[in-house]
């Protein structure tokens, strides 16, 4: 069903992380597209190369312990199983290579296993891809509280539309290509500001200039997020993943982004720092949040 995990740890401290935290880890559990149809395949790089990269990310910018668990069944109930497994000493597992539906289902059946938190990789892009959003919109000259955003297919991503609200974005509507008779995306498009396209379903004459696409590869979003993000949530001993915190993370990414981009650079490791800074003002307890505006 699995392949083995992998607790090996580098000698040297990378990147000047604070040394490991003893008992505290993070498994980045990677479904292979090829053995789960419903996962998605990665035309750039394999799940494999992506899982090396997630795992190397967590271990140069987070106190954790890493450890790899690659997964040779797309099947969620057995994926829960494996990753429910891991507790108590994996805090908190990163998930790789399933869809929205599938990601959801292994998020409540671990949780009612009384395993560890689960993020996963569709996280990590609905908070970059809110970042995104936000910075379209600026370099419209439109500030988030006055923009009016189209979200396509928003089942695909189904935190992306509290995330936005939460980001402060004024208004957020969603479309279906069951709409498109009734409301074509480029009429619609002349009452909003932009377009977050995860149906594919946009022509370049839609929305030109203010459509937003995820990348055939979530890594690519994934990298910027998933190191600030994984090291507030156990820093702070989270117990779920939501559109507060994912919004906290993209105002972070936001705030980031270098004029005249829509994201900052991959090695940017201002980035890390300043995602868990945000997230750790959400999760922190009242009494704290108030003595850290």
């Amino acid at each position: 069903m699995a392949g083995t995990d992998d607790e090996h740890q580098p000698d040297g401290l990378a990147g000047g992380v604070e040394p490991r935290i003893p008992g505290i880890a993070a498994a980045v559990v990677t479904v292979g597209h090829a053995a789960s149809g419903r996962a998605g395949a990665r035309p750039h790089q394999s799940p494999w190369a992506a899982m090396e990269s997630y795992t190397s990310l967590i271990r140069r910018h987070t106190p954790l312990r890493a450890l790899r668990l690659p997964m040779t069944t797309g099947d969620p109930a057995a994926v829960a199983a494996r990753i429910g497994a891991l507790a108590p000493r994996v805090a908190v597992a990163f998930v790789t290579g399933l869809n929205a539906e599938d990601s959801s289902r292994i998020k409540g059946e671990v949780a009612a296993r009384g395993g560890p938190l689960v993020l996963t990789e569709l996280d990590t892009a609905t908070a970059a891809l809110a970042a995104t959003t936000i910075s379209t919109l600026r370099r419209r000259g439109i500030a988030p509280r006055s923009g009016r955003v189209v979200v396509t297919r928003p089942e695909a991503a189904p935190l992306l539309g509290a995330t936005l609200v939460r980001c402060g974005i004024g208004q957020v509507t969603n479309w279906r290509t069951g709409d498109a008779q009734a409301f074509p995306l480029r009429r619609l498009m002349e009452g909003h500001d932009a377009l977050i396209d995860l149906a594919g379903a946009a022509a370049d004459t839609d929305a030109p200039g203010r459509t937003v696409r995820p990348p055939a590869d979530p890594h690519e979003l994934g990298r910027l997020v998933l190191p600030g993000l994984i090291g507030a949530l156990c820093g702070h001993d989270a117990s779920g993943v939501s559109a507060e915190v994912l919004a906290a993370a993209a105002r972070a990414l936001a705030l980031t982004t270098p004029p005249g981009q829509v994201l900052p650079g991959p090695d940017d490791g201002l980035v890390p720092r300043a995602i868990a800074r945000e997230v750790g003002r959400v999760l922190a307890p009242p009494a704290d949040r108030s003595r850290h505006p």
